[in-house]
């Protein structure tokens, strides 16, 4: 799956595990293998918690290979080699033949020395104990073979001049040990399972989460087992800040469950809809009682970013229901539901509210839209931009669905009501006959950002004319669509940027790509929405799980060269992610499928 020789290796994507923290990538400029834990959301760029894994006979350091399927990594010597696998309680397994492991605390930044050590214990068994303050603890257990740990202390400067762990093997050359993880104090079982029995439950658990997703579109077997290996391997326990689980964002540079993500995730598991519609309710755990606020941000540590991401619960909810049915909305799921869908709603249609005496909205801040640095924005502030309205439209009409299925039908004709009365504002006052304008202080922003067509998601609720005009402008050859899909800015605008500090405002990134297309494809724009699927599919086949892309390495307007940086930095462009992972399997099993 992963691998030195492989089509994709681990300098971007991550070998982890369904409900375990740990993970271990390859370091983009030493090659080594680094493992970490994504409880403490430290970004690797600057965390002091890494550790080099090495391998060693006697004195001598031997290169190796390495190889990883979904639940087992090797690393491969000419003396002998180890494998790892990770289990779903807070542990690490592993083993060696004819090699000595050394287990290395190296920091990402050098200068930062041994500072995330607190300190080394050693207890009875030839068991070792480390302390890393805030990032947890590590408990070094070994099975067969033995452990040695080296931690000397620099009394002058009050630090560990180094600090790592080397498993060495027994008389037979073998050496086996688990590696317990936590923030909390845990001791040594008393019964450890064999490594193939933790490996082929590691495999199962694998091959069971599988199950929530459609079979891909022929020619999509690869890109859905990687998809699916990165969402399955990003998914928490309940357990810490998480009080159900949760998929991640990433491991290594934002390690953290997002609001609408969660809602992307579910619309994408359409052959098990009830676990879908748990993942999208997942957040609502977090809501605010009394203000109806869903946090944006939630960590293993607990806490939450005091922002909001956009309402995006209602359109994965339309999709779930309208590729999957609505078996799973019982009148019991209605009355849970329902008083959470409609106080966040409300929280957007009244502290959010433009003050024209309607339902229409306005914000101050880029990222409550999502489209952090789209140039509808250019203008400043506040503005009223439809893409946020067709989501409230969604919104209202969901939250009419789950009042009408606990039986308060007043309620529900009252949320269907203000739903069309806000459609009929967006066709009538915002739609320009070319695109959907967004007002910036009252007045309509000059901008040639994708953006201005998403509220195609609103699918066969737009009048036909706009269907027909927002699908063969996406699909207009050199204007959004490039070879590998829709860009964020047009091609043809001066604004157009695909450098590295950018997200959405000329990159070719997997959202929109998910939204625009189940909008055209609910619209009855089919074989346009495979079109584009497909040209970014077939992109993410063959480079990777990867949240977005320079369609280019020039702005085709002016020929002029782009700044494009390929290195690791917390972008777009760089980690795999798992909302790309949802957005792919969305299009391969549900939107290309259906125009063949």
């Amino acid at each position: 799956m992963f691998g030195t020789k492989e089509k994709f290796n681990l300098q971007r994507a991550v070998f982890a595990r369904n409900g375990s923290a740990f993970f271990i990538f390859e370091d983009y400029y030493s090659h080594l293998l680094r493992l970490s834990s994504y409880k403490p959301a430290a970004s690797v760029g600057i965390s002091p918690f890494l550790f080099n894994l090495r391998l060693f006979a006697g004195d001598t350091e031997l290169p190796y290979t390495y190889f990883s399927d979904a639940a087992s990594l090797a690393m491969n010597s000419d003396k002998g080699s180890v494998q790892f696998v990770f289990t779903g309680q807070e542990q690490l397994r592993v083993r060696g033949q004819g090699v000595t492991l050394r287990i290395e605390l190296c920091p990402a930044l050098p200068e930062s020395g041994m500072v995330a050590c607190h300190g080394v214990l050693p207890l009875a068994d030839g068991v070792w104990e480390a302390t890393f303050g805030t990032y947890g603890k590590f408990l070094f257990v070994p099975l067969k073979g033995n452990i040695e740990a080296y931690y000397p202390w620099n009394r002058e400067k009050q630090i560990y001049e180094a600090v790592y762990f080397d498993f060495i093997p027994n008389e037979t050359g073998k050496f086996e040990a688990a590696i317990h993880e936590d923030l909390v104090e845990f001791a040594v079982d008393n019964v450890y399972p064999s490594f193939a029995e933790v490996v082929d439950k590691s495999l199962e658990s694998y091959e069971r989460f599988k199950h929530n997703y459609l079979p891909p579109a022929p020619g999509y077997e690869e890109l859905w087992d990687y998809a699916i290996y990165q969402i399955w391997s990003h998914r928490t326990k309940a357990q810490g800040g998480f009080l159900e689980p949760g998929i991640l964002f990433q491991y290594t540079w934002v390690a953290g469950v997002f609001s609408w993500q969660q809602s992307y995730q579910g619309m994408a598991m359409l052959n098990n809809p009830q676990e879908g519609w748990r993942q999208i309710c997942t957040m609502f755990l977090y809501q605010d009682e009394k203000t109806g606020r869903v946090p944006s941000y939630i960590s293993y540590v607990g806490g939450e970013n005091p922002g909001i991401q956009p309402p995006f619960q209602g359109f994965a909810l339309d999709a779930l229901i309208r590729k999957a049915g609505d078996s799973f909305l019982t009148p019991a799921e209605c009355e849970r539901m329902y008083p959470k869908f409609a106080k966040w709603t409300e929280y957007w249609l009244q502290r959010r509210n433009a003050g024209r005496g309607d339902d229409v909205i306005a914000i101050n801040n880029p990222n409550e839209s999502g489209w952090d640095d789209a140039t509808i924005f250019k203008d400043g502030f506040p503005v009223q931009n439809p893409d946020l309205l067709a989501l409230l439209i969604v919104q209202m009409e969901m939250t009419a669905r789950l009042a009408r299925g606990c039986g308060k039908t007043a309620e529900a004709d009252s949320w269907q009501i203000r739903s069309q009365n806000l459609l009929n504002t967006l066709i009538n006052e915002f739609w320009d006959g070319e695109k959907f304008v967004t007002f910036a202080n009252g007045r309509p922003v000059d901008s040639m950002s994708l953006i201005c067509y998403q509220p195609i998601l609103l699918g066969d609720r737009l009048p036909q004319h706009i269907i027909d005009k927002i699908a063969a402008t996406l699909t207009e050859e050199g204007n959004f669509l490039s070879e590998i899909g829709l860009c964020t800015e047009s091609l043809r605008s001066p604004l157009c940027d695909f450098g590295p500090n950018t997200f959405i405002s000329g990159r070719v990134v997997a959202p929109p790509h998910l939204i625009l297309t189940t909008g055209l494809n609910l619209a009855g724009k089919k074989k346009e929405a495979a079109l584009i699927a497909r040209r970014f599919c077939d992109h993410v086949k063959e480079k990777g799980v990867i949240l977005g892309f320079a369609p280019y390495d020039y702005y085709p307007l002016t020929g002029e060269k782009a700044n494009i940086f390929e290195g690791p930095i917390a972008s777009d462009g760089w980690s795999w992610s798992t909302w790309c992972a949802c957005c792919v399997l969305m299009m391969i099993t549900a939107i290309i499928p259906e125009a063949e």
